[in-house]
């Protein structure tokens, strides 16, 4: 009977092993993948409203063709409205805290970030000072102990009390210098805060140069209206279409220069088949017309509910065409 029960849980144990074995080297596939050469970002250099997207993905730009028209209605709002932004700053230029009002949410950030550091640099401050308040008590016990009658060694001081007293001076001095430092730092925030405030209303204001480069760009966009593209590609991926709202800096879409010589994959796995795909792992891409190509994993990227893998190919052939019907096996 021992000899059985020590066989069953032999079994046991070797099919558990087994299936182990199995779930961490079985071979994961991507849901979908596309081979391009790699990318250069086409960002927004206003917030606006796509009126169209003028290129298809894949297809052939020369340098100065159009890539993508804003809505020239919005622009005109736009511009209107900075023009109204700035007739408020030229009617309230000489009354900084008018403008700080006028302007609230437009400086929230640039307010918000100094204020932070006026507050960090107070607390360090008050930090220091205390540490200075706490060295100065103990160096007074010290002096204290040292007047003693019973401090006293052939009628001289303790030697330990002594070497005890200058190691507390040397540390007041330190902090001492760490109050200055930091009483020092925080005046100068103290004055960027009070400079910031009262400049509102000059012409080098932070404000002021807000207004002037949106009124610039918005100005420059309605002349035209139009991105085009930077240099000779092929259109890749499309983040916004007609109708898209989009801000300041937005990724739009992406072109691959036609000279680039790295290529790269951008899969889709399920959640739970990336989990098993590590950065740096090499996956096997097939291509469109079946050939095997080896690609090193670069990001993973993991969303809602898929995950985005990125990969290079570690030696691509000079006959790679891009394609979007591909797929990714990890080995």
């Amino acid at each position: 009977m021992p000899e059985k029960k020590h066989m069953l849980i032999g079994i046991s144990l070797c099919l558990i092993l087994a299936v182990l074995l199995y779930l961490l080297t079985q071979t994961v596939r991507s849901e979908q993948a596309e081979l391009t050469k790699r990318g250069e970002a086409v960002y927004s250099p206003v917030d606006g409203i796509i009126y169209d997207v003028l290129i298809p993905k894949g297809q052939a730009v020369r340098k100065g063709d159009a890539i993508i028209r804003f809505d020239p209605a919005y622009i005109r709002t736009k511009l209107a409205e900075i023009r109204q932004y700035l007739r408020l700053f030229q009617e309230n230029r000489h009354n900084p805290g008018t403008l700080k009002q006028i302007f609230k949410p437009l400086l929230a950030d640039a307010f918000s970030g100094i204020s932070e550091e006026v507050v960090n640099l107070s607390t360090l401050e008050a930090q220091k000072l205390s540490e200075l308040q706490k060295l100065n008590r103990e160096q007074a016990k010290a002096q204290v102990a040292m007047r003693r009658p019973s401090s006293f060694i052939d009628g001289k001081p303790d030697p330990k009390l002594v070497e005890q007293e200058k190691a507390i001076q040397n540390k007041i001095k330190e902090a001492e210098k760490a109050l200055e430092n930091a009483s020092t730092a925080r005046s100068l925030a103290d004055r960027k805060y009070r400079d910031l405030t009262n400049s509102l209303g000059q012409s080098n204001s932070i404000l002021y140069r807000y207004l002037e480069e949106e009124y610039n760009a918005a100005l420059s966009l309605q002349k035209n209206e139009y991105l085009y593209a930077p240099f000779d590609a092929l259109a890749g991926l499309h983040y916004v279409g007609r109708g898209s709202m989009v801000q300041k800096d937005q990724l739009l879409m992406e072109l691959h220069p036609q000279n680039a010589e790295e290529w790269w994959v951008r899969a889709v796995f399920d959640k739970d088949d990336a989990k098993k795909l590590k950065e740096r792992d090499i996956c096997t891409v097939t291509a469109e017309d079946g050939e095997e190509l080896d690609a090193r994993i670069f990001s993973i990227e993991e969303g809602q509910e898929k995950t985005v893998v990125k990969l290079f190919i570690i030696s691509p052939p000079k006959t790679l065409q891009a394609s979007e019907f591909v797929t990714v096996e990890s080995r």
